[in-house]
């Protein structure tokens, strides 16, 4: 089964650093089964467009490098220090059914706040 994780670096160099660490040949060339999407800095605040379509605002990035991954198998405890909790699962998510749910249900265990239960409805 695998397990999704979201992580955040200080830089692309230290994410690169983090992810070859995993297991690379001397080729450069992957050996390890877990499945690795860079994320880069992602949007923190969307750009905002006039009626003629151009730009009034520029997207604001954060200055965070992101790192999605699927584990095979549980995650490496030595990626601790950077995984990332979010209210959603942000711009990215893959994994099965389950490993979503498992990645859910460990979010909401840790951060409840970003489940709210919803407020009963008054009867008129």
């Amino acid at each position: 089964m695998g397990t999704f994780r979201k992580y955040s670096f200080g830089s692309k160099g230290a994410a690169t650093t983090k992810i070859n660490a995993l297991g690379v040949d001397d080729n450069g060339d992957v050996t390890h089964s877990h499945t690795v999407v860079r994320l880069g800095n992602i949007v923190e605040t969307e750009a905002t467009y006039n009626e003629d379509g151009t730009e009034a605002t520029p997207a604001v990035y954060t200055d965070t490098y992101h790192v999605d991954v699927l584990w095979d198998g549980e995650p490496d405890e030595d990626w601790d220090n950077q995984l990332v909790w979010c209210p959603a699962p942000g711009v990215h998510v893959f994994g099965s059914t389950r490993a979503l749910k498992e990645w859910s249900e460990k979010c909401k265990e840790l951060h409840p706040e970003y489940f709210p239960e919803p407020e009963p409805e008054e009867e008129e």
